[in-house]
């Protein structure tokens, strides 16, 4: 996932055609496993860090899947790949009858005010405020007559992170890397107003807090959030260019909540692109219309062997997003010194989980966010 701040594009077809399922592959090669001596993350332990070698960014994400149907996203990013630090704050709400409301604010970097803890954050119109005891969070958004937020997030499940949640690019930080902590399964209560109309909000929700150093030097990225009502499944996926000197190829890490406890870990995971389609009207990259997803490990508690399995025919798009025409002017000619041109494909689609536990296969049926970002043509 990438969060350089960005608005929605205007509509275009994709796909050109409607897009027919077609045999996932038979055999995958999932990413190369990492060893794992912790997944500890401590639900009062999610601080911001505003700490990095060299140039990056740092967020705190809330991902909402509700119970009418809708999506949305809660974002405030702390960046430094600018010539001084920005703030970017994003709301993202998708409702079930294809309506929508996106909106991304730069305010001054002199409004992003931390607590002494760092637990909480508050920056003009948006505050993210931890919940002491439950390790929960109060989110206000208050965009004025446009957009109202006021939601609580619940944890339901315990957080994590994989060993100290930081995976090198190279030799060291100095080259890159990524670092990564999740809540990936909580309950969502509060109302959202949209153009003076005021409903509930109420649902699943997802917490991701991370860090990128150097984010320029990833090709691209595969994110996908799927939640039912007891359970969650959770991809966070990035490759290296083809032809880099890199230690590492391609980093995933994936979770599965089942009745509100964390299951598994894992980190032999893959996005296999199975169908994808030249959008060359707006981005120019081959775009994912099938996805065939896997996930493998053993579960945490008596290491059982754990596969899951999600093949996902992508119909319903919610955004297509070309990212440096959203930035500020300085920012944008940085970036583009860098990365060729980066964009962020998201949808919310139906989906069903194959998910084996030992000898047992079960299936869950879900709704599941799936983002696809790209930042360099190969």
């Amino acid at each position: 996932m990438s969060w350089f701040g960005f608005e929605t594009a205007p509509p275009a077809p994709f796909p050109k055609t409607p897009v027919t399922r077609i045999a996932d592959p038979v055999s995958v090669d999932c990413a190369l496993a990492r060893p794992v001596s912790s997944l500890e993350a401590p639900l009062d332990g999610f601080r911001w860090s505003l700490d990095f070698p060299a140039a990056g960014n740092e967020a705190f994400t809330f991902y909402f899947s509700l119970d009418d149907g809708a999506f949305a996203l809660v974002q405030l990013v702390y960046s430094t790949l600018g010539l001084g630090p920005s703030i970017q704050m994003i709301l993202r709400w998708y409702n079930a009858d294809k309506t929508k409301f996106c909106r991304t604010l730069s305010p001054p970097v002199a409004s992003f005010l931390l607590s002494d803890d760092n637990r909480s954050v508050t920056c003009e119109d948006f505050s993210m405020q931890y919940i002491p005891g439950g390790g929960g969070y109060k989110i206000l958004v208050n965009i004025g007559d446009e957009a109202a937020v006021d939601v609580t997030f619940e944890p339901v499940s315990e957080g994590f992170k994989v060993n100290d949640g930081r995976t090198l690019f190279g030799e060291s930080a100095m080259e890159g890397f990524v670092e990564a902590e999740f809540i990936p399964k909580a309950k969502v209560i509060g109302s959202v107003t949209l153009g003076g109309v005021k409903k509930s909000a109420t649902g699943s929700g997802l917490f991701l807090h991370a860090l990128q150093c150097s984010p320029q030097y990833v090709s691209k990225w595969t994110f996908l959030n799927f939640q039912t009502k007891d359970d969650s499944i959770m991809l966070y996926e990035f490759d290296m260019p083809k032809e880099s000197s890199y230690a590492i190829t391609c980093a995933s890490t994936g979770s599965i909540v089942r009745n509100g406890k964390l299951l598994a870990v894992t980190t032999a995971n893959r996005a296999v692109h199975v169908q994808q389609e030249l959008d060359d009207a707006f981005s120019g990259y081959e775009v994912p219309t099938q996805l065939f997803l896997v996930w493998t490990g053993k579960t945490k508690d008596t290491a059982e062997d754990v596969r899951i399995e999600m093949s996902i025919l992508q119909t319903n798009m919610l955004d297509r997003i070309d990212v440096l025409s959203e930035l500020p002017f300085l920012l944008r000619k940085l970036i583009q010194t860098f990365v060729t041109a980066p964009f962020v494909y998201q949808w919310y689609e139906d989906a069903v989980a194959r998910v084996t536990v030992g000898g047992t296969t079960s299936e869950l049926r879900g709704r599941a966010f799936v983002e696809s970002t790209f930042l360099m043509f190969e």
